[in-house]
């Protein structure tokens, strides 16, 4: 299993049924049955060719009584009551934000949800805040040139929530951050990778927010050069003043890391 796929299982922990969306070849399904930390699973996907091999792998690990394959779009085929926790992965943000919100409903029937986007994450966050979950847990995984978040959130207030809020009133004060940039900085890169000083991410910050002075670096130039032509040069100054703010929300989550 790839690394983002062994952080999956590991912030699934333990639980009677897991629900598994995009399932694939079932991997996450046949590893947490084979380790005892669940019970039985689901797996469902959108396209019948991962089913097919996933039924494959089953028959295998001779666990097809154990597993039940679904062909659904998203959560469409998921029966609320029928499974604790819920797993997606294998996505962009913006598809796994749709799926959590197209049925709101069935998504708050899961005690826990564990994510792992592959682009946009802060759409993911920004959805679970409106569905009422906590990130409670969440690694950063660098594989394959590229940095991957995954994460657990928990339905309801978490137990750590009011020290966070705590943490996070003192850091806005200390470092004089805004509300609006905080909440930004937690959707863009996660609370629980802030609070905890995470390395990776660290790096991540590190290296993006040089390429993104590189970037107005290069933007700046590009709009003098092309000052005499207002329509591109209003549309260099709006990428200008994007990557500004970027690199602003960029330096408030390096800020956090200062001691």
């Amino acid at each position: 299993m790839s690394a983002r796929l062994e952080a999956i299982v590991e912030l699934a922990e333990q639980g009677d049924t897991v629900c598994d969306v995009g399932c694939d070849h079932a991997h996450v399904p046949i590893r947490l049955i084979q380790t005892g930390s669940y019970r039985r699973a689901i797996g469902m996907d959108v396209i019948a060719g991962p089913l097919g091999k996933a039924a494959g792998n089953l028959a295998l690990y001779g666990m097809e009584d154990k597993v039940e394959l679904r062909l659904s779009d998203g959560l469409d085929a998921c029966i609320p009551g029928q499974a604790d926790t819920l797993v997606i992965t294998g996505m962009g943000g913006t598809l796994m934000e749709e799926i959590l919100l197209r049925n709101p409903d069935t998504a708050k029937s899961f005690s826990v949800l564990v994510l792992g986007p592959q682009s946009d994450p802060e759409k993911v966050r920004a959805a679970l805040r409106r569905l009422d979950f906590v990130i409670t847990k969440e690694r950063l995984i660098f594989e394959d040139g590229k940095y991957y978040p995954v994460l657990r959130a928990e339905a309801g207030r978490s137990a750590g929530q009011a020290e966070y809020a705590e943490w996070k009133k003192d850091m806005m004060e200390k470092k004089g951050i805004s509300p609006s940039v905080m909440q930004e900085a937690e959707d863009m890169f996660g609370p629980v990778l802030l609070k905890d000083r995470d390395p990776i991410l660290f790096e991540f910050l590190t290296r993006r927010t040089a390429v993104l002075h590189k970037i107005l670096l290069s933007i700046s130039q590009a709009a003098q050069d092309t000052c005499k032509d207002q329509a591109l040069l209003q549309r260099h100054l709006a990428r200008k003043r994007e990557i500004e703010h970027d690199i602003t929300v960029f330096t408030a989550a390096l800020a956090v890391y200062d001691q």
